[in-house]
C-alpha cells in the first residue's frame, strides 16, 4: 500500500476498534466510554494524522487528582492546544488526549529520519504514534523499534485490523529543562546564598514552565495558552530590578584565567 491507502485503512481500523491488543499491549485510547477526532495532516502538516481522544464520561474526581498525574503536566505544558480542542468538542480539557501519528508504508523506507520524526512528535504532544505497514513488521525491525519512547502499531495484512506490537504511553513533558532541587541548592549554598532557597527554586520551576510551554509553541507558532498565574507571575518578574553586566563579568573571567595552566583544570 501507499500512504494514503494506509492512512485510510488506519482510520477505518480505529472507527470499527479493529486494533488488537497482544501480550498486555493496550492503548489507552480504545478504551470504552472514549470518543476519537482524527485531524488529517495535523498540526500544519507535520503529522500525517492527529488523534485527538476525549473521555467524556471523565468523573470529576479525575480533576481534584490531577496535580498528581500526567494529566497535569500535559494541561500545564499544551494549555494552548487543548483549550482550542475542549473549546470545539464542548468538554473538559482534562479530558482530551493528542496522539501525533507517523505512517510508513510499503513504499516507505525506516530510515534515519524515523526518530527524528519521533522527537518531533514528543516536543509538540508528548508521546508519538508509528504506524507500520505489514511489510515493515518483522523481527528486525520490531527489535529496533521497541527502543524507541513510541507507541508502535502494524498492519495485520487482513482486512482493516491492525495489532499493537509496543506500547509507550507516557507523556513525556521535561527534558533539558528539568531543574533539580538538590543540585540548585548545592550551588546556592557553594555561592553563598543560604536563605530563600525555596522561594528560587520554586520561581525559577515557574519559569522553567513557562520557557518550555514557549518553546513546544513556538516550533508552530501557536498559542502557548498561559495560565492567569503565569501572567501574573511574569508583570511580576518584569519588576525585578537586576542589570547583568555580562560583558564586563565575562572580560574579569579571560583576565583571571590568563595565567592558568592546563594541569589546573584536572
Amino acid at each position: 500500500m501507499n500512504e494514503v491507502e494506509l492512512k485510510d485503512l488506519f482510520v477505518n481500523s480505529m472507527e470499527s476498534r479493529h486494533i488488537f491488543n497482544s501480550k498486555n499491549r493496550e492503548l489507552s485510547f480504545l478504551k470504552s466510554g472514549s470518543e476519537i477526532r482524527v485531524k488529517n495532516e495535523g498540526h500544519f502538516g507535520q503529522f500525517d494524522l492527529v488523534i485527538a481522544v476525549l473521555q467524556k464520561t471523565k468523573n470529576s474526581k479525575a480533576c481534584r487528582d490531577s496535580e498528581a498525574t500526567e494529566t497535569y503536566y500535559d494541561i500545564l505544558m499544551r494549555t494552548g492546544q487543548l483549550t482550542e480542542v475542549a473549546r470545539t468538542e464542548k468538554c473538559r480539557i482534562d479530558c482530551i488526549s493528542l496522539y501525533p501519528v507517523e505512517l510508513k508504508s510499503n513504499c516507505d523506507i525506516l530510515d534515519g529520519r524515523l526518530p527524528n520524526q519521533i522527537m518531533n512528535a514528543i516536543l509538540t504532544f508528548g508521546r508519538s504514534i508509528v504506524v507500520l505497514d505489514k511489510n515493515h513488521v518483522n523481527k528486525n525491525s520490531i527489535k529496533f523499534l521497541r527502543l524507541l519512547p513510541a507507541t508502535i502499531i502494524g498492519y495485520t495484512g487482513i482486512k482493516d485490523h491492525f495489532e499493537v506490537l509496543s506500547v509507550y504511553d507516557r507523556i513525556i513533558h521535561t527534558g533539558m529543562f528539568n531543574l533539580s532541587k538538590r543540585r540548585l541548592a548545592k550551588t546556592l549554598l557553594e555561592n553563598g546564598i543560604v536563605e530563600g532557597i525555596d522561594k528560587i527554586y520554586k520561581r525559577l520551576q515557574t519559569l522553567e514552565h513557562i520557557n518550555q510551554k514557549l518553546v513546544f509553541n513556538e516550533l508552530y507558532n501557536s498559542n502557548p495558552g498561559f495560565l492567569k498565574d503565569e501572567i501574573e507571575f511574569l508583570r511580576q518578574f518584569s519588576r525585578v530590578q537586576a542589570v547583568m553586566t555580562y560583558k564586563k563579568q565575562i572580560e574579569a573571567c579571560i583576565l583571571e584565567s590568563k595565567d592558568n595552566k592546563i594541569t589546573d583544570y584536572l
